[in-house]
C-alpha cells in the first residue's frame, strides 16, 4: 500500500511538471501533447505519456504511465488527481508542489526566462525554429542539498515562444519533456478544465509535508 501511495504521488508530480501552472500568457486556450522522460525519481526513471487543455489559467492534463492512466486538473492553488474508472483521487496545494521541488511552471515563467536567462543558440525541434535559454532558480523551500533547479527550454518562434523542449534538473532528478500536436487556438470548454464532481477528493497536505526533504 505504501509503494502504491508512493506511486500516485509521483505520479501526480511528474504529470503537474508537464503542465505548469498557467499564467498571463500571449494565448488563453491550447491543446497539445507531450512525451516525459524522469531520471533519478523516487520510483527510479519513468516514462510518460501526456495530453493537455488549457484554458485561461486553468489546466487538464491526462497521463499513462507504468499501466495507468492519470487525470490532473491545476486550477487555482489547487491540483487534483484521480485515476480513470476510479470514485477517489488526491488534492494537493501548489504550495506543497513548490516544496516537493516538483514544480517548473514554465508557461508561467516565460518572461522570466527570456529576460533573465542566458541564450545559448537555437535549434530547429519537430520543424519549428527555436531559441534555446538556460534559467536557474533557487532551490524550493525545503529542498536541502537538492540545490537550484536549472531549465533549458526551446521556444518555438512561431507558437508565441511556447516551449517545445524543456529539461528541468533538480539535483538527483530530471525531466526532459517534448511538447508536440500544438494547438494554441484550440477550442476547451469549461468542463475539460474542470474536476468531476463523482470524484472525492481527499487532502494530501499532510501527506506531501512528510515527503518534502528536511533542511
Amino acid at each position: 500500500m505504501k509503494t502504491r501511495t508512493w506511486k500516485a504521488a509521483v505520479l501526480a508530480l511528474s504529470a503537474l511538471m508537464v503542465g505548469g501552472a498557467l499564467g498571463a500568457q500571449p494565448f488563453t486556450s491550447g491543446h497539445w501533447k507531450s512525451r516525459s522522460h524522469m531520471e533519478g525519481g523516487p520510483q527510479g526513471d519513468m516514462d510518460s505519456e501526456s495530453e493537455l487543455w488549457m484554458k485561461d489559467k486553468k489546466v487538464r492534463i491526462k497521463t499513462r504511465v507504468m499501466g495507468m492512466e492519470m487525470n490532473v486538473v491545476k486550477s487555482g492553488d489547487y491540483a487534483y488527481q484521480w485515476q480513470d474508472g476510479q470514485t477517489t483521487g488526491m488534492k494537493i496545494t501548489a504550495n506543497m508542489r513548490r516544496r516537493a521541488g516538483a514544480s517548473t511552471d514554465y508557461l508561467e515563467k516565460m518572461d522570466d526566462i527570456r529576460s533573465k536567462g542566458k541564450k545559448i543558440g537555437s535549434e530547429k525541434v519537430d520543424g519549428h525554429d527555436c531559441d534555446i535559454y538556460e534559467y536557474s532558480e533557487p532551490a524550493p523551500e525545503g529542498a536541502g542539498a537538492r540545490g537550484p533547479t536549472k531549465g533549458t527550454y526551446w521556444l518555438a518562434k512561431d507558437l508565441k515562444n511556447f516551449p517545445v523542449k524543456t529539461i528541468s534538473d533538480m539535483g538527483t532528478m530530471k525531466i526532459t519533456t517534448t511538447n508536440y500536436d500544438i494547438d494554441l487556438a484550440a477550442h476547451v470548454t469549461d468542463a475539460q478544465v474542470t474536476p468531476p464532481e463523482n470524484v472525492k477528493f481527499q487532502d494530501m497536505s499532510e501527506m506531501m509535508k512528510g515527503m518534502a526533504p528536511k533542511n
